[in-house]
């Protein structure tokens, strides 16, 4: 599977690949001087698992994006990877043209989900909905709301700018204090604590 996603990226001319290894150890030792701006990720890995893989990447490269390409399509696996800083999860079932959009979105700041999964996470949403309250958010000022708000509607960083009239460094800089108020590691994280709170 690896060897076919390494031909898949380098037949895109729009992709660079930095590399791609068997473990997350051998990740970890070369990705800090890499710096790729999207790293896809298998859950199952020999020695670390992949969600511990993600919140140690992260750590060192808060710039990357991650993409989650795996066989696993339980709710405990994939709420687990997007609460470790995964910002899509698509299977590894999915088309090439599927993987390959995944990857552009997850650049661009967007969040790709199988269709599968996306339907997935709104049934979570919906069942928790019903059995327990809604947790309530820190207090985020009225313009991190208003971004969460269109976040939350499946825009990209980008796109809220736009509509706010601001510029994406300043959706990027409130993006930075919500997550820090909100103690996540990605925009993916952010908007299902937002969900989760009862917000939408």
């Amino acid at each position: 599977m690896r060897s076919l996603l390494e031909k898949l990226i380098a037949k895109q001319a729009d992709f660079h690949l930095c590399g791609a290894w068997g473990s997350g150890e051998e990740a970890l030792a070369a990705l800090h001087a890499l710096k790729p701006d999207v790293v896809v990720v298998d859950l199952e890995l020999p020695g670390i698992s992949g969600e511990d893989c993600i919140r140690a990447i992260s750590a060192i490269l808060p710039g990357s994006a991650f993409v989650v390409l795996t066989v696993h399509e339980n709710a405990e696996r994939v709420f687990s990877a997007l609460q470790a800083g995964a910002n899509g999860y698509l299977l590894k079932g999915s088309p090439s043209a599927v993987i390959v959009s995944g990857i552009q979105a997850a650049h661009r700041g967007g969040s790709p989900l199988s269709p599968e999964i996306a339907s997935m996470v709104i049934r979570a949403f919906q069942q928790n909905g019903e059995k327990k309250p809604p947790i309530p958010l820190p207090s985020l000022s009225p313009r991190e709301r208003q971004i969460l708000e269109l976040l939350a509607t499946g825009m990209v960083p980008k796109e809220a700018a736009s509509d706010l009239n601001l510029s994406y460094e300043t959706v990027r800089d409130y993006l930075k204090q919500i997550y820090q108020k909100l103690h996540v590691r990605s925009r993916t994280e952010a908007v299902l604590r937002f969900l989760e709170a009862g917000e939408r």
